[in-house]
């Protein structure tokens, strides 16, 4: 365990580290195991834009070590809308908040992201032994699918009837970094010398202590953390309820419609395999929290998440979801990928379970797609990695999940020298999952067919570090909430032989989790904690 109460590093500590770091967590630990990661959200980020909540749980809702709190960022940068000199509509990069002084404020998004990442670079932080929090500093968000056009040439997109920016990234100032095996709770103030003089260096030290002791403030005030109830049944919902109160971006003709154009291009030979999506919609009064709170007891997944955004032209939206799959991880020069392809609903009893999963695993139609994604995933890996280091470490075993199981594979290599996590992104994003194969002409197609943009859905959410990592998972099984309404959108992976019913039935199985965890957070009540002046009368 960590020592309890100090500052690190002390101001002298401070100014000599400055001379080599633009940006230097300055940390405090303290002992919290009364609270929890959703607790500590609630004191320090309150779902204010610019805050978020990343945590992990493995197969069997095992939680893993560390839950990230942000609890304040400084800048964001995001998108907006552009018109050019000749009447076209463009997208340029912009910083809402104040950016650190020498990085880009306007341009080309991803351009901007890579020369903020090279002017903030700093080591990993050199905590004490190797059981240090894998996030510390960095910049934590979305990039959505539209970055795909940044990547390919593709033709015009399908209307964007959000009119969402194309990404979203935080720049973590604030943090707090639960330990979930010794409860502690690390409080983390990034420190950015934002002109880059040494002039700064005290005046960046003493403003990261005054922000952990306003968050030390926080945490200890006296609170009362909400107590919820719900109907009886709840979280389930009655026969109907789902076909009550969801809306579809398709009609059912219309999505199969789509799945049979998608069987026409596969005999044609332009693609082997396509991944068709379809949006779904609710009404709802419930807040990302309480969504993200239901999602966190139904559907724990290895990428739990919650982020809050404002939009550049006010108001805010959020993203909260529990994706089973990375896109693609960089650790310390190792790169892996995890594509999951193949699912079945999971069974309502033990030995129906089993028969779905004997079922999936001797699909052939199933087994040819997961093969097919797997060697995209090889083929994507190894642009950057160091050549014959790419191999396939896990090859088509089940995991499963609260609604739905899965075959998982991981795919592993070295980073070349010279590629950075951002050329790793460029390099597998869309995930295969998403698209199809061959990537290019899918992502065309998707283009013809779908009736509307994507937006976030289908792209990435996670973080960049400082110091050259990057955990990202593809945005799946998740909700977007807009001005009172809940998006979740869902794909099913077409091939020459689905049966394009089965296909709808499976973009709804994927979609269940979600939109059930948005329709319950609205049925949760919270129970009214009497003041002491009604307790003593009683």
């Amino acid at each position: 365990m960590r020592e309890l109460g100090g500052i690190t590093p002390s101001a002298g500590e401070f100014a000599v580290l400055a001379r080599q770091h633009r940006v230097i967590p300055v940390t405090m630990t303290l002992l919290a195991d009364g609270l929890t990661p959703v607790g500590i959200y609630r004191r320090l980020a309150a779902d204010e834009p610019g805050t978020f909540l990343m945590e992990s749980a493995a197969q069997g809702g095992v939680w893993s070590r560390y839950s990230f709190i942000g609890a304040g960022s400084s800048a964001t940068l995001t998108t907006r809308r552009v018109e050019g000199g000749d009447g076209q509509v463009g997208v340029s990069a912009q910083w809402l908040g104040t950016p650190p002084a020498g990085v880009p404020t306007e341009g080309d998004p991803l351009e901007v992201l890579r020369a903020t990442l090279d002017h903030l670079a700093t080591d990993a932080w050199d905590g004490p032994g190797s059981d240090r929090p894998n996030l510390l500093s960095g910049m934590a968000g979305f990039l959505g699918w539209p970055t795909v056009r940044r990547w390919e040439r593709l033709p015009s997109p399908p209307p964007d009837d959000l009119g969402l920016p194309e990404l979203a990234l935080n720049l973590i100032t604030d943090l707090a970094v639960h330990d979930n095996v010794d409860g502690t709770v690390t409080l983390v103030a990034n420190a950015i010398n934002r002109d880059g003089l040494d002039s700064g260096v005290e005046a960046a030290h003493a403003d990261a202590v005054a922000r952990l002791e306003s968050m030390v403030r926080r945490l200890t005030a006296p609170t009362h953390d909400p107590v919820s109830t719900a109907p009886p049944g709840w979280p389930d919902l009655a026969p109907g309820e789902l076909a009550t109160h969801v809306r579809d971006s398709w009609t059912q003709e219309g999505f199969l419609d789509a799945v049979a154009k998608a069987q026409q291009a596969i005999t044609d030979g332009e693609v082997f395999q396509i991944v068709v999506s379809r949006r779904f919609s609710a009404a709802t009064d419930a807040g990302g929290l309480d969504v993200y709170r239901v999602l966190r007891a139904m559907n724990p997944s290895p990428y739990m998440y919650l982020f809050t955004f404002e939009r550049p032209d006010g108001g805010r939206y959020q993203i909260v979801g529990s994706s089973p799959e990375a896109l693609v991880t960089v650790n310390d020069g190792s790169v892996i990928t995890h594509p999951i392809a193949g699912s079945r609903p999971r069974g309502a009893t033990v030995a129906e379970d089993h028969l779905h999963e004997k079922d999936l695993v001797n699909d052939q139609k199933e087994r040819a797609e997961h093969l097919m994604l797997v060697d995209l995933s090889r083929n994507d890996l190894s642009k950057v990695c160091v050549p014959g280091s790419v191999s396939v470490t896990q090859f088509m075993e089940v995991e499963r999940f609260s609604h739905i199981m899965h075959l998982v594979s991981h795919v592993e290599g070295r980073l070349a020298p010279g590629s950075r996590a951002l050329d790793v992104l460029a390099a597998a994003f869309p995930a295969g999952t998403l698209s199809g194969a061959p990537k290019p002409r899918a992502l065309q197609l998707l283009d013809e067919w779908e009736p509307q943009e994507r937006g976030p859905y289908g792209g990435v959410v996670g973080y960049f570090d400082l110091a050259g990592n990057m955990d990202m998972a593809i945005n799946i099984r998740s909700a977007l909430l807009v001005d009172g309404t809940a998006y979740v959108q869902a794909g099913a992976g077409i091939v020459a032989d689905s049966v394009p019913e089965a296909e709808a039935a499976e973009t709804v199985t994927k979609s269940s989790a979600p939109m059930r965890a948005v329709l319950a957070a609205g049925r949760l009540r919270t129970l009214q904690v009497p003041d002491a002046g009604d307790e003593d009368a009683q």
